[in-house]
């Protein structure tokens, strides 16, 4: 389990990149047009040295706008992860692995 360092004005504080997974994977799947996630490696962490990007395949519901999720996905993403941990998603890439009812 690999950890990221978040600094903070007067300490420094260790958040795994598995909690930070689940945040990301816990606010898309709660994400208006979002199916599920796509079941193998659907989030991935990659530390940016206090910051993280943030890599999401996931599946959108049929007869939704796939750009129209994507975007939402992004926005709830960053947010959580601010709110739930501090910690700063500068990117948050969304892959939409297909279309299908709600998995």
């Amino acid at each position: 389990m690999s950890m990221d360092n978040i600094n903070n004005t007067d300490r420094t504080i260790r958040i795994s990149s598995d909690v930070l997974r689940q945040v990301a994977a816990l606010s898309a799947r709660d994400t208006a047009g979002v199916a599920g996630l796509a079941e193998k490696n659907p989030v991935k962490i990659i530390n940016l040295g206090g910051a993280i990007s943030v890599e999401i395949r996931l599946f959108v519901k049929s007869g939704t706008r796939a750009a129209a999720v994507a975007a939402r996905v992004q926005q709830t993403v960053k947010q959580s992860i601010q709110d739930m941990t501090g910690v700063t998603a500068v990117h948050v890439h969304v892959e939409i692995a297909g279309m299908q009812e709600e998995i």
